[in-house]
Order: structure tokens, then sequence, then C-alpha cells
């Protein structure tokens, strides 16, 4: 049967009459609501604060200065678009919007309110934001974002923080995503690497992130799927050195063990400005100092009890801890490492080793259910039970118990009876379990402490400090629970690594506004006297996560038509409140 390409597709001919009328109906649909454009839209009052934000960054005017780009050929300039995606990210916490499904997404919204333009949702489309990402993807979304981050501080009355806390985190991605080997090639690598989530069947890419003490964004980085964290973290470094400038010194770097490098401790060292640094010690670098000094550490026993000092004040099991400094030379440098031991590190350890003793007595006493029928064969088999079942810590010794059994005949009695005749078997019992305390302590010593190196004075920051510092590296970890939830990152389905990485700067953008939120919230909370208590526990309003920001928002909507806007409250309880929470935002003139 005779085909031609219609739409896109090959279709046959008595099909085509009858796609021609769904295709009008179709438009006739589309037109008659962008008609209706008296109708009330309901838009959350959050999204008002989001444009409020991006109207100081002149995010829009900036997308648009970034990208080569005709007005003329543009129905919707880059800038709305790339708005519109920012949007996006607050827009749904159920799961991924897809780019042909956004127009769908946004018909509850105003959006001549949102983006100060005369559109509908039937305007944007698929087409137009695949552009916007091809386009996008080629400037290097680095630069981007460094332009957008580095004036945070600058507009919003947050006071600066010098902690910056840095980690890696992975996206899981389908598809074939076949590896360019051309020289020169320099998108996005999608492939297989170690993986965060624990998802080693798939391909990934990464993100790395640096967050202050606010948990303010300084520096955020899409990643290749086998970028290790010790490359990203040497890059990073030299990356900061050169926002920083001047400021370097004021700034401690703060990270997990994979930094901890010979090469990376040298790029920190570098240069006119020396980057400070808290950092893990793992346990094979530099001739396994870790060891030797946790070992210096038991032996002297002079550890100095902390109390309790690094958790929430309201964290039931709050830890104790204890520390030992020493100094070490490591290639011509002088690094102060801590010694650290905490209460829980040592109910952790003591934990293991008594189930590991349990673990074993469990199997001693099901590996011998009967009794053997000579003593050779009972020595044998303890003989194979003692050195398939070894443990680091324990060993057991067995006892071969002689037991009289009466023998059993087979057959009818005899009438005048048969005489008992007894056997002698053998019983496997447990002696004692022998801990070897050598080994027990070498566990306490390695599992039930660690070690912090630092080139941080000690005039500037105490042991203490250090330790403090170096545990609010859980920041970082919020930040990635944010940016890994469904609106926003979780998964991504987008065919090109070009797409993909200029998706994520836009998502990054979204952390960031979400990350601004709470530091300048927690900033002004603590100015004020009396907190009204109407958070999830009905406690004050105290240290508020942007979590709870966008919860205490949620029941406010702007409901907009040709009538003047009206505010909706769907919570009459707290609608008294919404001044104070656009003031604790930085948002009450929006």
């Amino acid at each position: 049967m005779e085909t031609e390409k219609f739409s896109g597709t090959r279709m046959h001919r008595w099909l085509q009459p009858r796609y021609r009328q769904g295709q009008q109906f179709y438009n006739g649909v589309k037109n008659l609501q962008k008609k209706s454009q008296n109708r009330p839209y309901y838009t959350p009052l959050l999204f008002l604060v989001i444009k409020h934000y991006a109207e100081r960054f002149h995010l829009v005017e900036y997308i648009n200065s970034q990208i080569v780009w005709d007005e003329n050929q543009w129905k919707i300039s880059p800038g709305i678009l790339g708005l519109t995606l920012v949007y996006v990210c607050f827009l749904s916490e159920d799961g991924r919007i897809p780019l042909y499904k956004i127009p769908d997404k946004l018909r509850d919204l105003d959006l001549f309110l949102l983006l100060n333009e005369p559109l509908h949702p039937d305007d944007f489309s698929d087409d137009q934001f695949a552009t916007l990402l091809e386009r996008f993807g080629g400037i290097g979304h680095q630069k981007f974002l460094s332009g957008i981050i580095s004036q945070v501080y600058n507009l919003f009355d947050i006071p600066e923080s010098y902690d910056l806390h840095s980690d890696t985190t992975s996206h899981i991605m389908y598809g074939a995503y076949e590896v360019c080997d051309i020289e020169g090639f320099n998108d996005l690598v999608i492939t297989w690497g170690h993986s965060k989530d624990r998802r080693p069947d798939r391909k990934q890419i990464k993100t790395g992130l640096v967050v202050d003490g606010n948990g303010v964004i300084r520096q955020v980085t899409v990643l290749d799927g086998n970028e290790s964290d010790s490359t990203w973290n040497a890059n990073s470094i030299q990356d900061l050195k050169k926002q920083l400038g001047d400021e370097t010194e004021l700034n401690v770097y703060i990270a997990d063990s994979k930094l901890v490098s010979l090469p990376n401790l040298k790029k920190i060292n570098d240069g006119d400005k020396v980057l400070k640094f808290i950092s893990l010690v793992p346990a094979n670098f530099y001739q396994k100092v870790s060891a030797k000094i946790r070992k210096q550490a038991y032996e002297s026993d002079s550890w100095e009890n902390i109390g309790k000092c690094c958790e929430n004040e309201n964290f039931k099991d709050r830890a104790e801890y204890a520390l030992i400094s020493f100094t070490e030379d490591i290639e011509g440098k002088e690094y102060r490492l801590i010694a650290v031991k905490s209460t829980r590190t040592v109910k952790n350890v003591e934990h293991k080793v008594q189930t590991e003793k349990s673990d074993l007595i469990t199997l001693a006493e099901k590996a011998f259910p009967e009794d053997f029928k000579c003593l050779p064969d009972a020595e044998a088999a303890v003989r194979k039970f003692q050195k398939t079942k070894k443990t680091a810590l324990f060993q057991i010794d067995f006892d071969i118990v002689p037991v009289e059994k009466e023998k059993k005949f087979r057959g009818r009695k005899p009438k005048g009876g048969r005489p008992k005749e007894f056997l002698t078997e053998y019983k496997v019992v447990i002696k004692e379990v022998i801990p070897d305390k050598g080994r027990i302590e070498a566990l306490k010593r390695k599992e039930g402490s660690f070690v912090l190196i630092t080139n941080v004075p000690e005039e500037e920051l105490t042991d203490r400090d250090v330790l403090i510092t170096y545990k609010k590296q859980g920041i970082v970890e919020r930040s990635f629970s944010r940016l890994k939830r469904p609106m926003m990152a979780d998964t991504i389905f987008l065919k090109t690594p070009k797409r993909i990485e200029a998706l994520l700067a836009f998502v990054y953008i979204a952390l960031m506004f979400q990350s601004i939120m709470q530091a300048i919230a927690r900033y002004r909370a603590m100015k004020i006297p009396n907190l009204p208590k109407i958070t999830y526990a009905k406690r004050k309003l105290e240290n508020p996560t942007y979590e709870l920001i966008a919860y205490l928002l949620e029941p406010f909507v702007l409901i907009s038509a040709e009538k003047p806007i009206e505010i909706s409250c769907k919570v009459p309880e707290i609608e008294e409140y919404m001044e104070l929470f656009l003031f604790l935002i930085d948002a009450q003139d929006c």
C-alpha cells in the first residue's frame, strides 16, 4: 500500500483525513483555551517569591545576554524560557515533569504575573525548551552559575560565612548514552562510576557542590559519571582560589577523606594564598599516619573530654567527644592531626564485638547437631570448624565428651529378651570463647575513633572548634536531599549530554534560591524575640529550614483574573502570619 510522510510519521493515506480532523479538533480546543483568558488563576505565593529573587539577579536579562539568539526568530526569549524551567522545579513534588508536559503544568498559573509577558501555556513547546537547552549547553554552565553565585551576599541580608563544605552526589541515568571517544570531545560523559545511590547497574552523572556555613551555594558543577572525588576536589580548590582572590585565606574548605592526598595538599599550599582546610585522614594516606596517630592517642590515654558539642541540642542521643591533638610533618609542611573518639563510636564497636561473639556461638551450636560415632570423626569436625569459621576477634575451644548410649537393635526381640548393650558416642560442646584482646583493641582504635587533619592554626580554631566545623558536613547532604527530590533532579530523562548539563544549571538555580530563602529566614528569625509556635511540632519558628518555610507558604494562593489580585489562605490559623513569613525570607515587597 502506498504510504507517504505526514507530520513526522509515515501514515497510510486512508488515515490522513481522520488525522486531520483530529488535529482540527485539537487546534480548536487550544484556540478556545487561549480565548478564555478571564478565568481565574491560582498561583502559589511561593512563586511570587521566586520571581522576586529572579528579578534581583536580573536572571532573564542575564540569560539573554549569555546566548546568541535572534529576537525575530524566538517567539519566547531564552531568559523567559530559562525562568520557566526554574519555576518548574517548584511545580511538582509527585514526580518528574517531561518537557512536553510543562504547558499543562502552567495552566493554573498567572503567567503574566510571573513572567511579565502576556503568554499562554500553549505558547510554550518542548521544541522551544530543547532549543534553549541546546544553545545554553554550549556556553559553559560553570561560568554562568559563577556569575549568579557571586552576587548573593551583595543582594541579600545574610552575614557572610567562611566555612566551605564540599561533597559530590550521583544522578541515575536511563538509556544507552554511548561514550564518544573522539579527540577533543568535551561534552558531559554519562557512564558507569562509583554510585552513591547504590545503583551500579545504571550509568550516571555527578554533581559537585560547595556550600558555606549558611547553606548558601558557593560552587556547583556537573561532573562526568566516572570523575573521582579526589580529582573534583583538586579542581574545586583551584576554582575557589580564583573566585575568592584576596579572601582565600579567610575561608576554610571542609571535605571528606577523598580530599587528602599529597597532590591535593600541594594544590592547597600552591601560590601566594593558602586555602585552609579540614578533612578526615584516609587509612592509606602517607605511611598510614592515621593508624600511627590513633595508636599514640590510645597509648598516651590523655584524652581531653569536650562533652556534647556536635549535634542539635534537641537530639536525644547526643554523643560525648574526647580529643588528643598532635602535629606531623608531611612533605615539609606541618599539619595538626586530631584523634577523636565519641561515646557513640565506642558503643558501635562494643556492639560489633558482642554481635560477632554471639554469631560465632550460634554457628558452633548449629555445627554439631548430632553426636559422633568415633573420636577421630569428632576431632576432625572440630578442626574443620575452627579452620572454616574463623573470626577476627574470637576463637572457640571445644570439649569432646564421651556419651554412653544404649544400643538399639532392629527386628523382633527374642522371647527371653535381650541383654542391654551400650555404645560410646562423642558429643562436641563449647568449652570457652577466647577473645583476641590485641585485635579487639586494634578494632577499637580503628573504628572507635578517627583522625582529622587541618592546616588551620590553633589560635584561629581550637581542637574542639575544628571538630565542630567538620561535623557540620551534613549541611551538604541536606542540599543533596533537596536536589534529588522528584521535582528537581532525582532522575533525568533527556537524550543528549549537552541538554542534560544545561537543564541541571537551571535546577541548580532553583536549589540556590531555596538555600538563600533558608539562610535569610534563619538570620532574621534570630532577631525576632517572640516567634509564634506554628511549626510541624508547634514549636517556636526558630532556625527554620526551607522545607518549613515552603510548608508555611503553601496555603497562600494568589487568585487573579480580570479583577484585582486577591490572596487566599487555605489555613485560616496562619493567615495573620503571612507578612511575617515574607519578612523572614526578605520578600515582603515582592
